[in-house]
């Protein structure tokens, strides 16, 4: 089922324009995902107004969450995400995001508890117009190909896919040398096909 940073269902995923096929599956690209995550979360919030509700619908799905709305109207019961007969995993999913949004929350106490993360860019997308093993790639950055299969989780084979895809992911401090040594790459690119 759900796979990717944002654990996205195949129909969900192909539903919200993410592809998956044989060489690539877009709920695991980091950026594609994303996109279509927030696009799907903003879709949840205008249909539900709000958001605790969409946060419910993204992990159990909105059919659940509105037959759970439509059960309580029924019983004239409160239809707020507490008052809901739920999943017990979406139960528990709303208050452990709402913990960490309170452990980070500026004014929090705890926030000197928890390890940095730096806010500068780290990762930058280039365009491919061509089919490359990843070996190849990591040549053209100049980085190892274990790292670089870390950054770009949708490429689900030992190279990039046959057809072209908008963009492959790569630490932003190589971005010169990879432009550099694509510029004057003169070996072959692949061309596989799956039969």
């Amino acid at each position: 089922g759900a796979t990717g940073i944002w654990q996205l269902m195949p129909g969900t995923a192909t539903g919200w324009g993410l592809s998956i096929d044989w060489w690539y599956d877009s709920r695991r690209d980091i950026v594609a995902s994303t996109q279509a995550a927030l696009n799907y979360l903003n879709y949840l919030h205008h249909y539900f107004s709000n958001w605790q509700l969409a946060i419910a619908a993204y992990n159990a799905g909105e059919g659940t969450v509105q037959e759970a709305i439509l059960f309580n109207q029924q019983h004239h019961k409160p239809t707020d995400f507490w008052h809901l007969s739920l999943p017990a995993e979406t139960k528990t999913y709303l208050p452990k995001l709402l913990a960490i949004t309170a452990l980070i929350h500026p004014n929090s106490t705890m926030k000197h508890y928890i390890y940095p993360v730096s806010t500068l860019p780290y990762i930058t997308t280039v365009n491919l117009d061509h089919q490359y093993n990843f070996s190849v790639l990591a040549n053209l950055t100049d980085t190892n190909e274990q790292w670089l299969r870390q950054l770009n989780p949708g490429f689900r084979r030992f190279s990039t896919g046959p057809s072209t895809y908008s963009h492959f992911i790569i630490p932003i401090e190589k971005y010169s040398t990879f432009e550099r040594n694509l510029s004057t790459f003169t070996g072959a690119s692949v061309s596989w096909r799956h039969h």
